[in-house]
């Protein structure tokens, strides 16, 4: 039985620092990279698509007669008369 045992090797100590780093850098820069590709066609120019879009059907000023026949205004009533008083 005694014959059968193995003597393991002995773990590295010195230097793992300086032996990973290059490794650890690579891959931290490989999945950032793609991370921020991922984002950047996952999210950013959709987004950016449909603010295109809204402003090109956008209508300011129907939006602002929506609002003042809604009362959202303190200055403005829903005739359309300025109110100093507020």
């Amino acid at each position: 039985m005694a014959s059968t045992v193995t003597k393991l090797p002995k773990p590295k100590m010195r230097n793992l620092l300086t032996s990973r780093l290059p490794l650890e850098l690579a891959i931290g820069t490989a999945v950032s990279i793609s991370f921020g590709l991922a984002w950047k066609f996952g999210v950013q120019l959709p987004r950016k698509a449909k603010y295109a879009e809204f402003y090109k059907t956008y209508d300011a000023e129907a939006d602002f007669q929506r609002m003042k026949k809604a009362g959202v205004f303190q200055c403005v009533d829903a005739e359309g008369n300025i109110n100093t008083d507020f």
